[in-house]
């Protein structure tokens, strides 16, 4: 079984500090607004409006397609400028340009939502919000929240295990909206009437822990999990066997272990989707980094080019060699200002020439490194090979898919090797060849 050895970790320098302590300010939406039809994992969502539509808050922008697909819905009210093909994050998107009008007209909240709704409507509710899941996975959170009929769920986990350098968007938010994640988490316990909550947190976000364990005061089944900070502790597998004691077996999902994980804002979504009718049109995210002269934590309609964001946080106090969506080790580089804020966008983190390291690549030293830190026991350097050669099987065979995506390899490799991207790409292909067959 592949996943035997599931505790190895890299210890990166956390980074947090200039924002821990900094309450989520909100930022006013700018004038051009920009939606990608994927801001999910999954198919993207097809566009149900027309250039020189009129759209609210909460405006059907792009309806689902298939079943791992999420709604996209607007954040603000104005006008469709345009419907066009642009490159966001290293691929590109369908999206949809809405002009705001600064009114933020509302649509009305979904009239099934209350306190009162049957548990077999929420995930229909959390369907028709779009959440998906907001540690940066984005998986579409009404299929998670609907299991196949034979799997019993006996165990709801929280993954507030905010392990990547420089986020604090997690730690804030459950500190400030504790109430609301765990009256999220009463609505997916009305689902499955679970046995056992677990919240899973790092021993640096111990405020965060108080804050859970206050709202959660007479719910009996909730535990606060007061985790190593570690890197990646806040990996699906990691932490439900750091919770609960159980594997996840390879090739298997939480649930055929009876777990479901979302990450904690996910949970506080789910409450407003489901008690006050609203869509997912906002998220907390970390914008940090040396460069950045006043880091923030911060409150974005989704949508808002990151521009804007790196202005409401007073510009640079020098300028950035590198930009990266999400943190050092699982984030993506980009190079448009333009990209906006969506669903996954956990943190935006900028780095100096100095803390960018320009070695050049060299070849494999066989150190073995990249294999000790995996924590789900893969050979990266060997995905990495086959993929580069072109031998998509063989890195299937080698276990690609079985891949959490955590960044310890390309971390901790001396040969500067881009094992995290080259395995990336192995998974893309090896999707594409299942599509082809």
């Amino acid at each position: 079984m592949r996943f035997k050895t599931v505790q190895k970790a890299t210890y990166p320098k956390h980074n947090k500090s200039r924002t821990h302590h900094k309450p989520i300010e909100k930022i006013d939406a700018p004038a051009i607004m920009v939606f990608p039809m994927s801001m999910h994992l999954g198919a993207p969502a097809k566009p149900v409006v027309a250039v020189g539509d009129k759209v609210k808050v909460g405006t059907l922008l792009g309806e689902a397609q298939g079943f791992i697909s999420a709604n996209v819905l607007s954040s603000v009210s104005g006008e469709v400028i345009s419907i066009e093909e642009r490159d966001v994050l290293s691929d590109v998107y369908t999206c949809v340009i809405i002009k705001n009008d600064g009114e933020y007209t509302e649509e009305p909240p979904f009239p099934e939502a209350g306190d009162n709704v049957d548990p077999a409507l929420v995930p229909e509710l959390i369907k028709r919000a779009g959440i998906s899941g907001m540690g940066g996975a984005t998986f579409p959170t009404n299929v998670k929240m609907s299991p196949p009929k034979d799997k019993k769920i006996d165990t709801l986990i929280l993954n507030g295990a905010e392990c990547e350098p420089y986020s604090t968007s997690d730690l804030r938010t459950m500190i400030e909206y504790a109430d609301e994640i765990i009256e999220g988490v009463r609505v997916i316990d009305s689902v499955f009437n679970v046995d056992k909550v677990f919240i899973g947190i790092e021993d640096n976000a111990k405020e965060a822990g108080e804050a859970l364990r206050k709202a959660a005061e007479g719910y009996d089944k909730v535990e606060i999990k007061v985790l190593e900070a570690k890197y990646p502790q806040g990996s699906e597998k990691q932490l439900i066997e750091n919770c609960t004691g159980r594997q996840v077996p390879a090739g298997g999902l939480p649930a055929d272990i009876g777990c479901v994980v979302s990450n904690v804002g996910t949970f506080q979504m789910i409450y407003r989707a489901v008690r006050l009718g609203k869509p997912m049109v906002e998220r907390v995210c970390t914008i940090s980094g040396t460069p950045i002269a006043d880091p923030k934590n911060l409150l974005v309609r989704l949508g808002t080019p990151i521009d804007d964001v790196i202005d409401f946080c007073g510009g640079f106090q020098e300028a950035p060699r590198k930009v990266i969506h999400g943190g050092p080790m699982m984030g993506k580089t980009i190079k448009d200002g333009a990209i906006p804020i969506s669903k996954g966008t956990t943190h935006v983190t900028f780095l100096t020439a100095e803390e960018v390291e320009d070695e050049e690549r060299m070849d494999c030293i066989r150190c073995s490194e990249c294999i000790n830190v995996c924590p789900v026991s893969l050979q990266p350097i060997l995905i990495s090979n086959a993929y580069e050669r072109g031998d998509i099987e063989k890195a299937e065979q080698l276990g690609a898919m079985d891949c959490i995506e955590c960044g310890n390899c390309s971390y901790i490799c001396p040969s500067k090797i881009p094992l995290l991207d080259n395995i990336r790409k192995a998974k893309t292909a090896i999707r594409q060849n299942v599509k082809a067959v």
